[in-house]
């Protein structure tokens, strides 16, 4: 059995979530991390989409924490849209440790803002937006699950560029009084994708297939009649997951 998929799958919990992303591609929006390690701790916000590069019979154990509607698009499209895998740091590893004071250093006692950083600082701190605990608590919907294995799920992060969005990173104490703001500056970013790139339309029910294929037929200049038809036989249910995978 393969360890990870020719498919990139991004998850949600909301119906509308995933219709937005068929006729508006997907939107970016900020996420607070937070990285452990022995010298301390990082907590940011980071402008990303995210997705995992897990295959669909491991699929199932995803869907019950991060949601029952997604779309899996082909890796060569990650590829070409300059997505990359998520760097997993051990909260006891000498690289965390490492990175956590050079970050310090570099940003933190120095109080830069991310538009004052020269080219190196800000290569330097473009590492942090791709990294991730190898394992720590999950916090999902007021439940914690504790020493999570993350490093399990294979992420894979579109993050835009410094030249695309000034503001590379936010504290999280910061987004989490300015969200709405924050997310704002983002609103005209996408990352975008062609009906060819798809692999799968993950939904929950059988019953709302028919009502997938409608918003398919009616968002205008994007799917033609060969691409829907194409698309219907792309659709899979969280149920058929369960029970063939």
């Amino acid at each position: 059995m393969p360890l990870s998929s020719n498919s990139l799958i991004h998850l949600t919990k909301e119906k509308q979530a995933l219709k937005g992303i068929l006729t508006e591609d997907f939107k970016i929006k900020y996420c607070v991390e937070k990285i452990i390690t022995q010298t301390g701790i990082l907590t940011y916000a980071v402008p990303m989409v995210s997705f995992c590069d897990i295959p669909m019979s491991e699929i199932k154990d995803h869907v019950s924490k991060y949601g029952s509607y997604g779309i899996g698009l082909t890796k060569q499209w990650g590829q070409e849209n300059r997505l990359n895998p998520v760097f997993y740091v051990d909260q006891h590893s000498n690289v965390g440790n490492s990175y956590h004071r050079a970050f310090n250093d570099l940003f933190i006692a120095q109080r830069k803002r991310t538009n004052e950083l020269n080219d190196t600082e800000a290569n330097l701190l473009d590492v942090v937006r791709y990294m991730k605990n190898y394992e720590a608590d999950l916090e999902r919907n007021d439940e914690i699950i504790h020493d999570y294995r993350f490093a399990d799920e294979k992420e894979w992060r579109y993050v835009p560029t410094r030249e695309e969005q000034s503001k590379m990173v936010i504290k999280a104490e910061v987004y989490v009084q300015n969200k709405i703001k924050a997310n704002e500056f983002l609103r005209e970013q996408r990352v975008r994708f062609e009906p060819k790139d798809i692999k799968y339309i993950i939904i929950q029910h059988d019953n709302e297939i028919t009502e997938f294929i409608r918003t398919l037929r009616e968002t205008k200049g994007k799917y033609s009649y060969d691409d829907v038809e194409r698309l219907m036989t792309r659709i899979i249910t969280v149920e058929q997951i369960i029970s063939d995978f």
